[in-house]
């Protein structure tokens, strides 16, 4: 993994390792040593920049231009390898540069408890600071010129003096950055940063050792070396460290860290390894985005690279990152860009139900929008108020913005698998089983949910796009099913049909998914008998959470005999009678599909008056 990553950041040019360094927020002064030839000094004519103001003038343009080069050659690697130890309060680590935040002065919030506290200012800790940043110094006359800029800053009235003369200290928040730099070329930043980073890019230095004219030592990226809590070291490994690194490559890596935390880069990031021209033929696109500034996405790159290396898509490494933490990190083989079945067709949705959201899936990214969306319910792939998306494969998701706890659970049990079925091309993460699964809950909680507004049902809509998806998908994640001879869908248009020869007498229920899609059919037709305001599909939920035959059969006598005062049609005659004779053993949940596809389809019990009498949201979809 280190070797692929160290590989990556070598090959960025620096202008593209420049991109997207920001600026810190606050106030930035810049002062400048004077020399007669025999005295030095720093006189009042300072030039500042507030990153805050409006309007800025050429020259503060200028200035800001820079601040966010020399931030990143001053910075320290983290606060615990600072120079202000253990209080943490000066962030930068230069001879040439100070910063800080407001909060630390006069006024500032961390001023005022140090003050009650009876600890340390900052002002008191700046000659410390100094001290320390002047070993990464050689020449005495550099030393000279830090002991000019250290005087100047040392004590509370002398900082104070610049800040308050700078025309922006009472804009200033506490959250803001206050930074001293002194006017000196950018290749000393340079040098005294090497100097810095020579020492601060491991772990500890507790491991380092020089072989030749490199040093070895063990890698701080990502790494939290436990060396003062025994109780994650490892109490029998005969070793003390699993492996070191050059210098160079923890250089490298510190780089690279960087880059990701300004997220320009595309998220998830492929590092292409193998095939030199699919490489630089993506860093190519990756740079065009960040220089324009708008992210490219993982899909984009696939779209804009795909045709022309479509034989060669393949051995990368794939990385998520965010938010600080490397949340996924793995290797592509081989990248199947295309949907296709056994028998070389593309995926599709079919209109089984009468919703027209029937729809080719052209490629693996189609599944997003077309499937992933309604499946969890717009709690994984998520459709903003601005009409984007977001894909929240790695985010925190708070139960209480999902639908229902089911949903949370769904999206939370299967995201990781939907992640390496996309992106990784790993064909065999989503099973029929766990699409099963999904559908089902995601189905029975719309159920539950609905509610009849304004006549009409809140979930209908969802229900019946829900399955269309379930029954035109279901055997495409089967990867041992290579033919998809006998197919959801096809034995859907097998039950309609069965179901017409039932109501004529024409036939007799001779299997269980027979008795299941008509045991739909008999529930719904007995709804239809109700005089109740509340018509919703929940009404559903003591049959479908029936798992023997015997039981079900025996909800359905008693919703039966609830209107048997009423009419019934001919055509529900011959169905009741087979559903009320038919005996299994099978677990009826294992049949949920088509019981539901039995409730959700035009149902074929009506007589042609009572089709006249109910309304069109009642009566199904037409196929």
């Amino acid at each position: 993994m280190l070797r692929e990553l160290i590989n990556f950041t070598d090959s960025l040019d620096p202008e593209f390792k420049a991109l997207g360094m920001k600026n810190k927020e606050g106030l930035h002064i810049f002062l400048e040593v004077q020399n007669d030839g025999e005295r030095f000094w720093i006189d009042d004519n300072m030039e500042v920049v507030f990153t805050r103001k409006k309007e800025l003038t050429p020259d503060e343009n200028a200035l800001i231009k820079r601040t966010s080069t020399l931030t990143q050659l001053s910075w320290c690697v983290n606060t615990n390898k600072c120079f202000d130890l253990p209080i943490k309060a000066i962030h930068s680590c230069s001879p040439y540069c100070l910063a800080l935040k407001r909060e630390n002065l006069v006024g500032g919030e961390k001023y005022a408890s140090n003050a009650s506290g009876k600890k340390s200012q900052v002002y008191e800790r700046i000659n410390a600071y100094f001290g320390k940043a002047s070993e990464l110094l050689d020449s005495e006359e550099e030393k000279q010129y830090l002991e000019i800029f250290k005087n100047a800053l040392n004590t509370e009235e002398r900082f104070q003096f610049w800040v308050e003369n700078s025309g922006y200290w009472s804009e200033l928040k506490d959250s803001d950055y206050v930074i001293f730099y002194l006017k000196e070329p950018i290749e000393k930043y340079q040098a005294t940063n090497k100097k810095y980073l020579a020492d601060k890019l491991f772990n500890t230095s507790d491991y380092n050792v020089e072989i030749g004219q490199s040093v070895f030592g063990t890698s701080d990226f990502f790494n939290g070396f436990p060396t003062k809590k025994a109780f994650l070291t490892h109490q029998s490994a005969s070793f003390d460290i699993a492996g070191r690194i050059s210098a160079n490559d923890a250089k490298s890596l510190y780089e690279f860290q960087d880059i990701i935390g300004r997220n320009i880069l595309p998220k998830p990031l492929p590092i292409f390894i193998h095939k030199e021209e699919l490489k630089t033929d993506a860093i190519a696109l990756f740079k065009k985005a960040a220089e324009s500034g708008d992210k490219i996405s993982y899909q984009r790159i696939i779209e804009k690279l795909y045709d022309k290396h479509k034989d060669d898509f393949g051995n990368y490494y794939l990385l998520f990152y965010s938010f600080g933490e490397i949340k996924d990190f793995d290797f592509v083989s081989k990248f199947e860009y295309e949907l296709i079945d056994g028998e070389g067709n593309k995926w599709e949705i079919k209109d089984l139900f009468g919703v027209k959201n029937n729809r080719t899936l052209d490629n693996v990214f189609d599944l997003h929008i077309a499937v992933m969306q309604p499946a969890f319910n717009n709690s994984l792939v998520m459709k903003t108020k601005t009409g984007d998306f977001q894909y929240r494969y790695f985010d925190d998701i708070d139960a209480k913005y999902c639908k229902s706890d089911n949903t949370f659970l769904l999206v939370n049990k299967y995201r990781k698998a939907f992640y390496d079925f996309i992106y990784k091309s790993k064909r065999q993460a989503v099973t029929s089983l766990m699409f099963h699964d999904i559908m089902r809950t995601s189905i029975l909680d719309d159920i539950r949910l609905d509610e009849l507004k304004n006549g009409n049902h809140s979930e209908r809509f969802s229900i019946l796009r829900k399955l269309n998806i379930w029954f035109s998908l279901y055997e495409k994640f089967d990867i041992n099913n290579k033919t998809n001879a006998e197919s959801m869908a096809s034995k859907l248009q097998a039950h309609r049909e069965f179901i017409e020869k039932l109501t004529k007498g024409e036939t007799s229920i001779e299997s269980d998914d027979q008795y299941a899609f008509a045991v739909g059919q008999v529930i719904y037709y007995l709804f239809t008998k109700s005089k109740t305001s509340d018509t919703s599909y929940k009404r559903l939920e003591p049959f479908v959470q029936q798992v023997h035959a015997k039981e079900l059969n025996k909800a359905i006598a008693r919703l039966f005999d609830t209107y048997k005062h009423e009419p019934f049609s001919s055509n529900f005659r011959n169905p009741f009678a087979e559903v009320m004779d038919y005996e299994t053993s099978a677990n009826i949940r294992d049949y949920m599909p088509t019981l539901l596809a039995g409730v959700f389809s035009k149902n074929a019990l009506f007589s042609d008056k009572e089709k006249d009498a109910v309304s069109d949201d009642d009566t199904q979809a037409e196929e």
